[in-house]
């Protein structure tokens, strides 16, 4: 259990974290246990860890600041072995170089400094550099595996790996093998059936859709050809209207023409009667 010196310190240091946060990594306490906190550490460029993801812990003892924590990383990274105690000036190994001023941005960054480094110690591991870089490519993957790594970082889960000929542009390419999908074999009568099937149904669908073109073709021929002799031939209310009213025009003329002359002979007699 945390002191209240030891408490009131880490509470401090989470809020400047938050405030501020360091370059490449990320780091929080447990809500169970201020004590516990998990770290991640992002590769820096020009190195082989360059777009890797390191999770690991630190243990703070009761009396922090006035002892080191412990340092382990969890995640496989070719440097340090996981899982396991790292022997460092600023972790448990060495309290006697230890000096309360550190914090937990200074403890990382030590780390991080360190990793990039090919100084031996213990719990330190000699691999090569394409091999560094390969594992940074695949730490996102073994991270996200890793139910506590979710429920602690939820906001890395989704980030993106760099791609291996971004991270290390000189290592030499790793092809991966073809892949090749063989469907499982059928017996020869099955393969028959299917085959008949497969006739049966093309001859059908041949069928269906020529019978279907065959009758929206009539459909259509018989339609356009009464349509086009309905066009043709004229209409029986439009000639009747239409004699109708020839009908009416000529016998207006007929009126107005028998009046004419009816009105010029009774003119004619009326002149000759005053003559006489």
């Amino acid at each position: 259990m945390a002191t209240k010196g030891a408490y009131k310190r880490l509470t401090k240091e989470y809020i400047n974290i938050q405030k501020s946060p360091p370059a490449y990594l990320f780091a929080r306490p447990l809500e169970t246990n201020i004590l516990e906190w998990h770290y991640v550490l992002k590769g820096p460029p020009e190195t082989p860890y360059f777009g890797g993801e390191y999770h690991g812990k630190l243990v703070f003892p009761a009396d922090y600041p006035f002892k080191p924590p412990s340092i382990r990383m969890i995640t496989p990274n070719g440097r340090f072995q996981v899982n396991t105690r790292l022997c460092l000036s600023m972790s448990d190994f060495h309290p006697g170089t230890w000096n309360p001023s550190w914090s937990v941005s200074t403890i990382l960054n030590g780390l991080l400094s360190f990793m990039s480094q090919d100084e031996s110690t213990t719990g330190s591991i000699n691999t090569s550099r394409y091999e560094r870089a390969l594992l940074a490519l695949r730490s996102h993957a073994f991270n996200i595996s890793n139910p506590q790594f979710k429920e602690i970082f939820p906001e890395l889960v989704a980030v993106q790996q760099v791609p291996l000929h971004i991270a290390f542009p000189n290592a030499p390419v790793v092809e991966a093998p073809p892949v090749t999908t063989t469907a499982p074999a059928l017996p020869t009568g099955a393969i028959q059936r299917r085959t008949v099937d497969g006739q049966r149904g093309a001859a059908g669908s041949q069928a269906l859709l020529a019978g279907a073109g065959a009758h929206v073709a009539n459909g259509v021929g018989a339609n356009g050809a009464a349509g086009a002799a309905a066009a043709r031939r004229p209409s029986l209310f439009s000639m009747s209207h239409w004699h109708k009213w020839l009908a009416f025009f000529l016998v207006f003329a007929y009126l107005v023409i028998a009046k004419t002359i009816t009105r010029a002979t009774a003119s004619s007699s009326s002149a000759a009667s005053s003559l006489h």
